[in-house]
């Protein structure tokens, strides 16, 4: 991956992104995709184990959050598809490089796929038996909260999340070396985690897990939580974080 200092090279870098991402067959995209939804249903999955079995609870959630980036790492480092990371390809749009219509229809698939991939390691978190008795009442717990979320409150966390979330990539985007991209990814999905805000994938794979668990939420409180933090994900990251970085090239 190449290097990144300058925001103007950062822009050029994510313009860069959005024409591989646009040259990609459907195959290719949806693969990667789903492999995306996997990875973050992987780190959740070491996020549960240990917030649930450690008694003080700024603890757990501290060492909780440290596990839960190894899924964000898993994607930069393997170059798959997450939908809110990939909303910084509307800088192409800012850019008039692309058309608005082609970036929705690689969200769209990216985001379709990333749902395959979460449901996929849901179902074998059940199947598996991997959560305990407790950790499964956690993500219970944690899921009906989420589907019982008011729409404002909902959709600013969304927004906020994504803020987090691009701003942690263009900072790997932007570091000199590998371990530098690591180490700034992990601190800033820390940060993430920490804050509780709705990421819209980690969401498919906590809703799902708990769905198949028996949990009392149905499907259409799922649908209503991915779709208004996946709209607040997309205001964050495709409209604030891709658009200030846009601003600031233009300007500098």
């Amino acid at each position: 991956m190449q290097q990144v200092t300058e925001p103007k090279a950062l822009t050029d870098y994510i313009l860069n992104l959005s024409k591989s991402k646009e040259a990609k067959s459907n195959l290719n995209l949806v693969v990667q995709g789903i492999l995306a939804g996997g990875y973050i249903a992987i780190g959740a999955i070491g996020y549960f184990k240990l917030a649930a079995t450690i008694a003080d609870p700024g603890l757990a959630a501290f060492l909780a959050s440290l596990v839960f980036p190894l899924g964000i790492i898993a994607i930069l480092k393997l170059q798959s598809e997450l939908f809110t990371s990939g909303c910084l390809i509307m800088t192409s749009f800012y850019a008039g490089e692309t058309k608005l219509h082609k970036i929705f229809k690689i969200l769209i698939k990216v985001i379709l796929a990333n749902l395959i991939g979460a449901i996929f390691i849901a179902i074998l978190t059940n199947a598996s038996g991997v959560f305990d008795e407790q950790t499964m009442g956690l993500v219970i717990e944690k899921a009906f909260f989420k589907v019982h979320m008011p729409f404002g409150k909902l959709l600013v966390s969304g927004i906020l999340c994504n803020i987090i979330v691009c701003t942690a990539m263009c900072m790997a985007y932007s570091s000199r070396d590998e371990i530098s991209k690591i180490v700034l990814l992990w601190l800033a999905i820390t940060v993430f985690a920490l804050s509780g805000t709705e990421h819209v994938v980690a969401n498919m794979y906590y809703l799902f897990t708990a769905y198949f668990a028996g949990a009392e939420i149905s499907i259409l409180e799922i649908l209503y939580n991915l779709s208004v933090s996946a709209i607040g994900n997309f205001i964050g990251g495709g409209i604030i974080v891709a658009g200030a970085n846009y601003i600031v090239t233009k300007t500098s």
